[in-house]
C-alpha cells in the first residue's frame, strides 16, 4: 500500500481485495445472542458502529438489518445514510440482461429479469439505452443526437443528461430532470472537427465532465453550468487505443492499449497531473501484468482487437466481448484481477448491455428492495 501511486483520502479507504475476503455480517448476529453480558460491538459507540458497516456493501447489509432491531434502527437511520455517498462501495457492471460482474465479490452473477424501469439507477459510461428509471418519460434526444453521460447529484434528487450530435460541428445539449418543462436545451458547440468522441468521466464536484475526442486525440472539458466546451493542453500519449476515462479520489485517469506499428503492445493507466498553466501532461502510474494482458487479448495481438470498459468506485471492468474475457483494475491499490471468463453471450448482445452500471442504493435498507 505504502508504494502504491493511487492516493488515499480517507482512513477507511482499505484495501477491497482484503476486504472482501475478511467480511462477513453473521459475527453481528453471533454476539447479539451471546449470553447477557454486552459484547463489544454493543460497547462501540455509535458513530464507530456507523462508520465501520458504512464500509459493507449496501446488498452485504441486508442480512445485518436482519440480526438485530437495533442494528436495523442503526442502518435505517438519516445519519447512517449520510455516511454511505462517500464511502458506498457496491456496483454491478451489467454485461447483459441476465449476467453481472459484482466487482467486489469477483463473480459473474445472474441477475432477475427485470424490464429498464425496474433499475433503481442506472447510468453509463457510453452512449446507452437506459440511463435512469424515468428516461422513457422523457422528451425524445435531439435528431442526429446520441446521450454522452447522466451527471447524478450525490442527493439523487434528480439528474442530469448530456446528448451530442454527430457530423462535422458536434453540438451539445442538456436536460434536467428537476426541470418541469423537461426540454432539451441547447448548448456550445465543440471548438473543433473530431472523428468521434469517446467516454465521459464525471468530475467529483458534478460540475464538469472531461470527455476524449478521437481523430484528432484531445482531451475535452465539457462545463455544465455554462455549457461551453474547452479543449485542455495536454498531449495525448502517442499510439492511443481503446482508450477510457474515469475519476477517482477528485483524480483524473486514463486507462487504454498502446499500439506500435499496428499492434498493441500493453495496457497503460495514466493519470493527469496539473502543474499549472500550460503544464499538464499524463504521468504512468500502472501497466497490466503481460500474464492479463495476454488473457485479455486472447491471443489476437497481431489482429485487429478491442475491449469495452466501464467504471464505478475506481474499479474499471475491461471486457473483450468477442471471447468473453474479463480483466479488473482496482485503482484504490493498483491491483489487477482476471476475472471468469464469460461463455453463452453473442457479440451483439454483450455489445449493446456493457457499460451499465447498477449502484444499489439505501432504499435497499428501508425494506424497499428495487433489485
Amino acid at each position: 500500500m505504502a508504494n502504491s501511486p493511487f492516493p488515499h483520502s480517507s482512513p477507511f479507504n482499505l484495501n477491497r481485495s482484503e476486504f472482501v475476503i475478511h467480511r462477513s455480517p453473521f459475527p453481528f448476529r453471533a454476539m447479539a445472542t451471546s449470553g447477557s453480558a454486552a459484547c463489544p460491538w454493543d460497547t462501540l459507540p455509535a458513530h464507530l458502529q456507523e462508520r465501520i458497516l458504512s464500509l459493507l456493501p449496501v446488498t452485504e447489509l441486508i442480512p445485518v438489518a436482519a440480526a438485530s432491531r437495533a442494528l436495523r434502527a442503526l442502518l435505517r437511520s438519516p445519519a447512517f445514510h449520510a455516511l454511505l455517498s462517500p464511502h458506498r462501495l457496491d456496483a454491478f457492471f451489467l454485461l447483459s440482461p441476465q449476467l453481472a460482474v459484482h466487482p467486489l465479490s469477483r463473480r459473474i452473477l445472474r441477475m432477475p429479469g427485470l424490464s429498464p424501469p425496474s433499475y433503481p439507477l442506472v447510468s453509463s459510461a457510453f452512449p446507452s439505452l437506459i440511463t435512469c428509471p424515468n428516461i422513457h418519460s422523457l422528451p425524445p434526444i435531439p435528431d442526429g443526437a446520441y446521450l454522452l453521460s447522466v451527471v447524478v447529484p450525490s442527493l439523487r434528487s434528480s439528474c442530469t443528461l448530456v446528448a451530442v450530435t454527430t457530423g462535422l460541428t458536434v453540438r451539445s445539449y442538456t436536460l434536467d430532470t428537476a426541470d418541469p418543462s423537461s426540454q432539451w436545451a441547447s448548448r456550445g458547440d465543440l471548438p473543433l472537427s473530431l472523428a468521434l468522441l469517446g467516454n465521459a468521466a464525471v468530475a467529483g464536484d458534478r460540475s464538469q465532465l472531461f470527455v476524449l475526442g478521437r481523430g484528432p486525440d484531445v482531451l475535452l472539458v465539457f462545463d455544465l453550468l455554462m455549457g461551453a466546451w474547452e479543449v485542455l493542453p495536454v498531449a495525448m500519449p502517442l499510439g492511443l487505443t481503446t482508450a477510457h476515462l474515469f475519476v477517482f479520489d477528485g483524480s483524473l485517469f486514463l486507462l487504454g492499449g498502446l499500439e506500435r506499428f499496428g499492434e498493441v503492445e500493453r495496457v497503460v493507466v495514466w493519470q493527469l497531473d496539473d502543474g499549472g498553466v500550460d503544464a499538464v501532461w499524463w504521468r504512468e502510474v500502472c501497466v497490466m501484468p503481460e500474464e492479463m494482458f495476454d488473457e485479455l487479448v486472447a491471443g489476437r495481438h497481431g489482429n485487429f482487437w478491442h475491449f469495452e470498459a466501464a467504471d464505478r468506485l475506481g474499479i474499471v471492468c475491461l471486457y473483450n466481448a468477442v471471447d468473453g474475457r474479463l480483466v479488473m483494475f482496482d485503482a484504490a491499490d493498483g491491483v489487477w484481477t482476471v476475472l471468469p471468463r464469460v461463455s453463452g453471450l453473442d457479440e451483439e448482445e454483450s455489445l449493446r448491455w456493457f457499460g451499465h452500471v447498477l449502484e444499489p442504493g439505501a432504499e435497499l435498507l428501508l425494506g424497499q428492495r428495487c433489485m
